[in-house]
Order: structure tokens, then sequence, then C-alpha cells
């Protein structure tokens, strides 16, 4: 039981560090922000904390396993900085490998460089067909950044895999036990598709 309580009390302060350290080098600016009434342990009665909103509901989907998370908003916004740099903070990875877990919308972009492609060499040489998974299917922290420019067939690509829990690309299968999903849209224009 002491274990899991500081357990909890290390999350809790992980949590809390993530929040403060975006909030305070203002990594993402926010317009609103929420309140959170909460009991503190340690003087035995209800506060209440001021958080900023997008960044704390963006923690709490992280805290969820197999979560997914919609930021909508203009261009230039900070949708993809903000969940890239928690990504950073949250996993421990660099940001050069949440950078390579990111798919960015658009309309050409084809099942093999959302999910897969084949080892050309084996299939070649052995006629044996051996998939490569991409990053954005192998990774915990996965990032679609502007899914309204990607064509219904590749949204549903996306889906199936989210929804499912796995994805076929030839004659492989290849299943994902958790993952944090953020997604982020910009206004509709000429580019882009419904979602």
């Amino acid at each position: 039981m002491l274990k899991e309580l500081n357990e909890e009390e290390l999350l809790r302060k992980k949590v809390w560090k993530i929040i403060n350290i975006t909030q305070a080098n203002q990594l993402f600016v926010h317009s609103k922000n929420l309140k959170i009434k909460y009991f503190a342990e340690d003087v035995k009665k209800v506060k209440v904390k001021t958080l900023p909103e997008i960044l704390s509901l963006c923690v709490l989907n992280a805290l969820v396993p197999n979560s997914a998370m919609l930021l909508v908003g203009g261009h230039g916004g900070g949708k993809t900085t903000l969940v890239k740099l928690l990504g950073r903070m949250i996993t421990g990875n660099s940001l050069n490998e949440i950078e390579s877990s990111i798919v960015r919308g658009h309309p050409q972009l084809t099942e093999e460089k959302l999910v897969g492609t084949l080892k050309l060499g084996k299939l070649m040489h052995d006629g044996v067909e051996e998939v490569v998974w991409r990053q954005f299917v192998l990774n915990f922290w996965k990032i679609i950044d502007e899914v309204n420019r990607l064509t219904p067939y590749a949204q549903d690509i996306l889906l199936s895999l989210l929804a499912e829990g796995t994805v076929k690309y030839y004659d492989e299968i290849k299943s994902i036990d958790k993952f944090c999903l953020f997604a982020t849209i910009n206004p509709q224009d000429v580019g882009t598709f419904e979602t």
C-alpha cells in the first residue's frame, strides 16, 4: 500500500512538473483556464487550483491508456509543438524520436507512407514479403498532424489501427498494445477533407 502511494505521489509530482515547465517557458499560450477542486491531504481541506485548460487536458489524455485527443485551432497555434514537447517530457524520448512518429497529413499520403513498406532486398532476392513498420505504428506516442488533409481512405486506415489495435499490411499483422494519440485539425480550406 505504501509503495502504491509513493508511486501515485511520484506520478502526481511529474504531472505538475510538466504543467509548470510548459507554462513557465510559455511553450503554449492558453486563453481559457480550468478550476480544479481537490482535497489537500497535508492541510486536510479542499483547495482550488487554476490550470491552463488545453495543457491540462493534454496531460490527462497522456495518462489514460489507449487515449486519443483532437486539437482544433488556427494555423500556427502551437498544437503540434505542444504535443511534441509533452511527448518528450512524458516518454523521455528525444524530439527526433517523437518527430519520427508524426504522420503529417496531405492528400498524397499512401498506405506505404502511413504504416509500413516492404523490405525490397528480401522481396527481390528471396521472394519473401517482409514488412518494415513505420515509427508511427511502433511508437507509443503518436501524432497525426492536420488529420483533415488525409484522404478518407488514409483516415480509415488510421482509425482502424486505433480502434482495433492492429494494422495489416500485405500478409503481416502488427498489434499495438498501448498508445497515446494526438491529432490536430486546422481550419477547412481547399486542401482538406471531411473528418
